[in-house]
Order: C-alpha cells, then structure tokens, then sequence
C-alpha cells in the first residue's frame, strides 16, 4: 500500500514537471515594429496641434522592423477635413506595400493643408508587419480661426473739472489738458497713434485683424473736439487708438456738461470701447 501511494505521487510531481517544461518552451510573441511621426512646422510628434486654415502640416515618418519584415503603411484621416491623400515625398500612394520589406528602417514625408473648415481632424499613422502587428501614431489637428475677435465692449468715463487734467484717459494714451470755447480738447499723450473713423465702424469693425488695418488706414488726427464744453449732448463719434502696442476702438455717446459753483465747469464724457484681447 505504502509502495503505491508514493508511485502514485512520483507519476504526479513528474506531471508537473511534464506541463512546467511545455510552458516554458512556449515561444513568446514576435517584437512588433515601431513608428516615431513628426510634424515639422509644429515641432508634434502626437496628440493636439492647433493650426489655422489652409496651413502646412508635413509629417515625417520613420518606421522600424520588429522581428519581422514591414507589410503596409497606411494613413486615416477622420474629423472636419478629409479627402484623398497626397503622394508621399517618396512617391508612393496609401496604402503601400514597402518597397524594401527586408529593410531595417523605412523613412518618408507627407504633406498636406490643414483644410479650410474649423475643427478637428484626427490624422492616424499605422505600420503593419507581415506578422500582423501594428505600430499607431494619431494627432488630433484643431483648425482654428484666422482671426481674433475684439473685447466685448466696455464703459468708460472721462471726466476734466475747472482747469484740472481730465482723468480715466491714461489706458487709451490719451490726454485731456484743456478745453476751447466750445469743445473739450482730447489729445495724443506720446507715442499714441488717433484716428477718426466712421460712426458705422463701431459695428462693422469687430475682429482684431479688421482694426489694426482701419487705423493703419484711417485719417489720423493729434486730437478729438467733438464734445462741446458748453451744453449737453449725445454723440456717435468713433476713434481708432494705438497705445503701448494695443489697439482700441472707442465710441464717443454723451458729455455732460455742469456749472460749478463759484465758476467754471466739470465735463464728462462717457462711451464704450472694444481692445485687442
């Protein structure tokens, strides 16, 4: 009984030999290959670019073997732009085949524009070998607006009693030192750069693109006289200002004009503008 139970024992542990030997000699899955893809205009090697429409994106690609030969290289472009595929600078239309499987390494580059919708289009880079593993690299690409939009408008508040210096006018490089007998005086202070626009401007002007051209266009004045000192009044005068490298667009609407007692006069004049962001 005792020469049984230890047979039986010997026929188990060698079992677990038999099964721990057929584990062992199990091949492990083949080294797949690899892909490393630049865009070169934004420095990316995967993940998020922000472009503008219709710009350059060129990718340059360099796939590796694993342990076995490249198959196919192949490209997904899926989102906002698509369309068919230029040829790569080596010639070659995607899919392909490569050309030189048995090679170790595979360069190339592709060009294309970032389209012209807004948006984002995700562009895939896939390398296949003849084992059937993949090598995936994705760059989601957000076409964005070629222009900014302005500020929301904003409340402002000149305001220049008796004979002292206006105030609230230092943002927008602007003095307010003295008045004629008629209107107050509002002018440059330095390197300021004023120019009178049209009251409609106010409205049609609302992208930072659009502003900086209408006061590199507009008639430029040193000075604004449009409030009178003397009386109420609502107005719809529009200025264009370059200060210290920003741009404003202001819309003159009221001045108030009050008495004060003992003489002399406080003035204010109130309006909205709209910046560069």
């Amino acid at each position: 009984m005792k020469k049984r139970r230890l047979f039986t024992l010997a026929l188990l542990g060698a079992a677990v030999i038999f099964t721990s030997s057929c584990a062992d000699d199990e091949d492990p899955e083949p080294l797949g290959p690899s892909l490393s893809v630049t865009e070169t205009q934004n420095a990316s090697t995967g993940g998020d670019i922000e472009t503008t429409p219709n710009t350059s994106l060129i990718f340059a690609i360099e796939a590796r073997k694993g342990e076995n030969d490249l198959d196919v290289f192949s490209i997904a472009r899926n989102g906002i732009n698509t369309g068919t595929f230029p040829q790569s600078y080596e010639g070659h239309e995607f899919p392909y085949s490569f050309p030189n499987a048995d090679d170790n390494t595979y360069v190339d580059t592709i060009a294309f524009t970032s389209g012209s919708n807004v948006g984002i289009t995700t562009y895939s880079f896939t390398v296949t070998d003849d084992f059937g593993k993949t090598q995936t690299v994705s760059f989601d690409v957000d076409v964005v607006s070629a222009t900014t939009n302005l500020t929301d408008p904003m409340a402002f508040t000149w305001t220049r009693v008796g004979g002292a210096d206006g105030i609230g006018l230092d943002q927008f490089g602007l003095k307010w030192t003295n008045n004629t007998t008629t209107s107050a005086v509002v002018a440059i202070d330095g390197e300021t750069t004023m120019v009178s626009l049209a009251s409609s401007e106010w409205t049609n002007i609302v992208t930072e693109e659009d502003l900086a051209d209408a006061i590199a266009t507009g008639a430029e004045i040193t000075q604004y006289t449009g409030v009178s000192a003397t009386a109420d009044g609502t107005y719809n005068d529009v200025l264009g200002v370059t200060h210290d490298g920003k741009n404003y667009l202001l819309h003159i609407t009221d001045g108030t004009v009050t008495t004060i007692s003992g003489g002399g006069t406080s003035i204010v004049i109130d309006g909205d503008y709209k910046s560069d962001q």
